[in-house]
């Protein structure tokens, strides 16, 4: 649905969204991908949404922060391959491209990591917490969203949404 307005204002309203779908969904990786697919019309949730469910932190392993997941989830869908490589991917032109692609995913995840120090949801989380919580225990759970943690964890996927946005509004 591309909003209107100038770039730092679709980034802006971007970023917000995905705070927002991160504050209610609970789910960095959800929360980004949500935002953007919105944001750019790549399908209305569906698989895709439903394939980010176990992403944030990988799991709640402390790996991967979900919001990095999320936003290279978006930007596959806008570049991605479709299908499978064929005979005609092994061009010398099929193959700049899929670099240049590739370049985009890169330039992604510099720039999160640059904003956060890492894109480890082990490193991310304590700075933004102020502590670690073991997600895969109830009462760490629960001390997780009395400490406010879903709100304070919007930061991360308003970064990569934005990131991400910015990556999709170049020409």
């Amino acid at each position: 649905m591309l909003s209107k307005g100038s770039k730092e204002e679709i980034l802006d309203q971007v970023a917000k969204r995905a705070g927002d779908q991160e504050e209610l969904l609970i789910n960095c990786a959800q929360g980004t991908l949500a935002a953007l697919q919105e944001e750019f019309n790549l399908g209305e949730g569906g698989d895709a949404l439903k394939a980010a469910t176990f992403m944030p932190g990988l799991v709640s392993r402390k790996q991967t922060c979900g919001a990095v997941i999320g936003g290279l989830m978006a930007l596959g869908l806008a570049y991605g391959r479709n299908k499978p490589p064929d005979s005609e991917s092994n061009t010398p032109e099929a193959k700049e491209k899929a670099f240049k692609l590739k370049e985009k995913a890169w330039r992604f995840c510099e720039a999160f990591e640059k904003e956060f120090g890492s894109t480890m949801c082990g490193d991310i989380r304590p700075k933004i917490m102020g502590r670690e919580y073991n997600t895969m225990d109830p009462k760490e759970i629960q001390k997780f969203l009395e400490d406010d943690g879903a709100k304070k964890c919007r930061v991360p996927p308003e970064k990569a949404a934005r990131i991400a946005a910015s990556i999709m509004l170049e020409k």
